[in-house]
């Protein structure tokens, strides 16, 4: 897949250095501040939510793009998204870039392994109201991942 941004095109490319940087930039943190290596799934997690926002961070991570504004980067995803008539044409496409990356894919399986693991144990915590809104929203994500990878 190919962006323009600020007159530049290139193609995105989802080798290493962009699921460093994904992982780098968009994962969650402990509560000890240390980075959970989850960015990838993130990113792609967020593709199937259908979070048009996640459109200018992939951008950011595999497009190889030196510093760029904030607005060069909205006028990539407006003529990505053809000006948001195929926002979900651009968001599939996408998609299918990360599951075709072998860097991404056995990131996102690992993590979504490493969460069905740990899941029994979060349902067999005290289920407070939060550990219940922690256990759907770690289902519903599950269930996204499996039914997409």
């Amino acid at each position: 897949m190919e962006v323009t941004v600020n007159n530049t095109t290139k193609t995105l490319k989802f080798n290493f250095k962009a699921l460093f940087n994904a992982n780098k930039e968009y994962s969650t943190h402990d509560v000890d501040g240390n980075n959970l290596g989850d960015g990838a799934t993130n990113l792609f997690t967020r593709l199937l939510t259908g979070d048009t926002a996640v459109i200018v961070d992939i951008i950011k991570v595999a497009g190889g793009f030196s510093k760029v504004s904030d607005d060069d980067l909205f006028d990539a995803v407006d003529q990505l998204t053809e000006d948001g008539s195929n926002i979900d044409g651009a968001l599939s496409e996408l998609k299918d870039e990360l599951k075709n990356s072998g860097f991404f894919l056995k990131s996102i399986k690992a993590q979504r392994d490493a969460v069905t693991e740990a899941l029994p144990m979060l349902k067999a915590k005290e289920q407070t109201e939060e550990v219940k809104q922690q256990v759907m929203a770690i289902e519903r994500i599950l269930k996204l991942l499996n039914e997409n990878l």
